[in-house]
């Protein structure tokens, strides 16, 4: 059922700054510049690998008049990206000298701030990124380039709850409050007690939601029916073009997206290219010209 992570959706202020950080700092590829679909204003970036494969996706909507977040009941923080055993010195080095913002830095991983103040670790793994999925357009050698996501951290009102979730709609084994697909076991979505009980709110650096992969839509369809039979909020399922996507919300109200791994971001742009042109998937495309005059026009 769920193979894996699929991706992360956040929020920058600035889509500039952003993407100077993630393409030139953590040399990731920038595989998809279009429009967020359920706000046809707003700008979403998509970064991954070279191939723009499921699991290394970060994505981020474009809300340049965004508030800050509170962080305080249920909210989704920090991600952990996998990086190369060895690499780790590198990385220290690279970010200290780009006046990356280190909040902790030891043997076991570093951890710093997005432009955003959204929070990023990188965790050393014993594997290294494919040679067909490394990027070559930044000074990141393949031998220690950014592999994918490797852990979420989630703050939630109720754990047991949301591990019931976790294992009954999706499928995943549970291990001291940590839940993982059965096939990556390497790959953990952290589950944490809230000690308040204030709300919290999306802003700035927050993240929006945690995808999951499956390998098609036969598995969305097998996962919205254990999200009924055990009352799951469901929010929607549809065709996001590159993906199809089952949108829940799990019992402490965090939003969880669960999305097919085809066909991918080279529907409409070679892999070549991808990231070059403002894409839209085929059904947007009747709104391409109000779409493009709001986005591409609107002022910085």
């Amino acid at each position: 059922m769920i193979t894996g992570f699929h991706h992360l959706t956040a929020i920058t202020k600035d889509a500039e700054k952003n993407k100077t950080f993630y393409t030139d700092i953590l040399g990731l590829r920038l595989v998809k510049r279009t429009v967020n679909q359920d706000n046809l204003t707003d700008p979403h970036l998509f970064y991954g690998d070279y191939k723009g494969t499921p699991g290394t996706i970060l994505t981020f909507f474009e809300l340049p008049k965004v508030g800050h977040r509170h962080e305080e009941d249920s909210f989704i923080h920090e991600v952990l990206l996998k990086i190369p055993q060895g690499s780790l010195l590198f990385w220290e080095k690279r970010l200290t000298a780009r006046a990356v913002r280190l909040i902790e830095n030891d043997d076991e991983g570093c951890t710093f701030l997005d432009p955003d103040d959204m929070k990023i670790s990188l965790v050393e793994v014993a594997e290294m990124i494919a040679a067909n999925q490394a990027t070559n357009h930044s000074e990141v050698p393949a031998e220690y380039q950014i592999i994918g996501i490797q852990g979420i951290h989630y703050t939630v009102s109720d754990v047991k709850k949301t591990e019931a979730f976790f294992h009954d709609v999706l499928g995943m084994l549970l291990t001291d409050h940590i839940a993982h697909p059965r096939s990556s076991p390497d790959e953990k979505s952290r589950l944490i007690q809230s000690t308040s009980q204030k709300p919290s709110r999306l802003g700035r650096g927050a993240i929006d939601h945690i995808a999951y992969n499956v390998p098609d839509r036969k598995d969305l369809e097998q996962i919205l029916e254990k999200a009924k039979e055990n009352n799951i909020t469901v929010e929607k399922i549809i065709n996001r073009g590159y993906f199809q996507s089952l949108y829940l919300r799990e019992p402490s109200g965090l939003r969880i997206e669960i999305a097919t791994d085809k066909p991918g971001f080279t529907l409409d742009e070679p892999l070549a290219e991808l990231g070059e042109t403002f894409a839209l998937p085929d059904f947007l495309q009747p709104k391409r010209k109000a779409i493009e005059s709001t986005i591409l026009n609107r002022k910085k």
